[in-house]
């Protein structure tokens, strides 16, 4: 509807994901000019002015991943704060759910906000070479990014019109216990003993194996550290909903995300999921390095880059650990040795 636009979430949502999507698209098309111009090895006059472009473009990627991060925060405050207005949801949960097009939303963005992430490394990594032998392959990888942000913002135009505030929507406590009661295939993958256990061994081998490539950034450490950071990313999601959740909030049943991100929660969200965001991107940073090792002749700014990637991996890791075992730690020392669950 035209009236869900009068809002200042809203609006701020709108700005950010708009600007965002012309500058992404403004360097698909110069970026995908310069690919098809760009001749390497030559120093001539319309080559310098490719080079000149090239920064240009550079900077306005660097823009856009800012304002797709800041997308990520701005989606899910606006969600929040369309609670209010839509009967019978407690939180981002049910006002997402409350309509088609939420849910892709915000996924659409959180996947476009890491492509631009890693092309900012990418780009990064060109810059650091003596010889620009990536500048072709960076610039066409911006046809991918072009519409992505393109498709983020028409999906975030379509989930703020297609907002219904006279609707009674669920909260998210209707869909867990719908979940755990009906879905056997999804209560077993969030069960707490398979769903803790494979977090915490994916979030500790990710965190060992980026710190030895921080350290030691030998090729056979670089791509273990990015197959495990990328896994793990995804590996310990069970483990936040089946574990974390529950002993944050103090209710085994209790699976939702989104209440982590409110003061009941301690506000623990934020810090855990900006952690996973950057070790899942300085993951795919380090496998995009190694993926043109044989490319780059120079070993130096691929050793150098790579421990700096590293480096955030391991301390994303710690962070997004910590997160994760303060509140089963609390819990346990609170309640005088027993689990959110029962008995240990």
């Amino acid at each position: 509807m035209p009236t869900n636009f009068l809002n200042i979430w809203v609006l701020a949502r709108l700005v950010q994901v708009s600007v965002a999507a012309v500058l992404g698209c403004l360097g698909m098309v110069v970026g995908l000019q310069i690919a098809w111009r760009w001749r390497d090895g030559q120093s001539s006059e319309a080559q310098l002015a490719l080079e000149r472009q090239a920064e240009l473009v550079g900077s306005v990627m660097q823009v856009a991943l800012l304002l797709e991060v800041l997308g990520l925060a701005l989606a899910l405050q606006l969600a929040d704060h369309l609670v209010g207005g839509i009967r019978g949801a407690m939180c981002a949960f049910g006002v997402l759910a409350s309509t088609w097009a939420g849910w892709p939303s915000l996924w659409l963005s959180v996947v476009t906000a890491v492509a631009c992430a890693t092309w900012v490394i990418f780009h990064r990594l060109d810059l650091s070479l003596p010889s620009p032998v990536l500048t072709r392959r960076k610039f066409l990888a911006l046809g991918v990014i072009g519409p992505l942000v393109v498709a983020d913002l028409a999906l975030t135009v379509a989930f703020i019109y297609s907002l219904d505030f006279s609707v009674i929507a669920s909260c998210c406590s209707v869909y867990v216990d719908d979940t755990l009661v009906n879905r056997q295939a999804a209560r077993w993958v969030v069960s707490p003993g398979w769903a803790g256990w494979t977090g915490l061994v994916a979030a500790v081998s990710a965190l060992v194996t980026s710190t030895v490539a921080w350290r030691r950034p030998q090729p056979g450490w670089t791509r273990t550290a990015a197959l495990l950071s990328i896994a793990a990313s995804v590996a310990v999601l069970p483990a936040v909903l089946g574990v974390v959740a529950p002993h944050v909030l103090g209710v085994p049943g209790h699976l939702c995300p989104f209440c982590l991100f409110h003061a009941q929660g301690y506000r623990i969200g934020w810090p855990l999921f900006a952690a996973l965001f950057v070790a899942a991107t300085t993951g795919l940073g380090l496998g995009m390095v190694e993926l043109n090792r044989r490319t780059i002749a120079d070993p130096a700014p691929l050793r150098k880059l790579g421990r700096r990637l590293a480096r955030g991996s391991a301390l994303a890791w710690a962070l997004a650990l910590a997160c994760g075992l303060f509140p089963v730690a609390r819990y346990y020392l609170l309640s005088g040795g027993v689990s959110v669950f029962g008995e240990i």
